[in-house]
């Protein structure tokens, strides 16, 4: 039987703490990434939905504006930004999630060294 995400997240002090933030801002940054594909392929659009994107992800966003412009497929553009989101939200994870916690002989939690 494979252990549950309750199971995975309570092995840290902040597990369901830094979960409640990184799950919440990655569904957030899929959504906003769902929103600007579905948008910008209207008839009248000018483009102007990818500030979307751009917004929630920053800063991270902010870097990749470097990159040149012209990409061939008109796909390629959004991956990079919703992967700079993902990437922060994994490390929103890693900063908030604490140290890792062990169980003693009498079952309670304690935090390893």
């Amino acid at each position: 039987m494979r252990p549950s995400l309750t199971h995975y997240v309570s092995r840290y002090e902040r597990g369901t703490f830094a979960l409640a933030i990184a799950g919440p801002y990655a569904l957030i940054v899929v959504a906003a990434t769902v929103y600007v594909e579905i948008a910008t392929r209207q008839p009248d659009s000018q483009g102007l939905e990818a500030l979307v994107l751009f917004a929630v992800t920053s800063p991270l966003s902010e870097l990749l504006m470097f990159l040149p412009l012209g990409l061939p497929s008109p796909l390629i553009p959004s991956l990079p930004f919703t992967a700079a989101g993902l990437f922060q939200a994994w490390l929103i994870w890693l900063i908030a999630r604490g140290r890792r916690t062990r169980t003693t002989a009498d079952g309670d939690l304690r935090p390893e060294l």
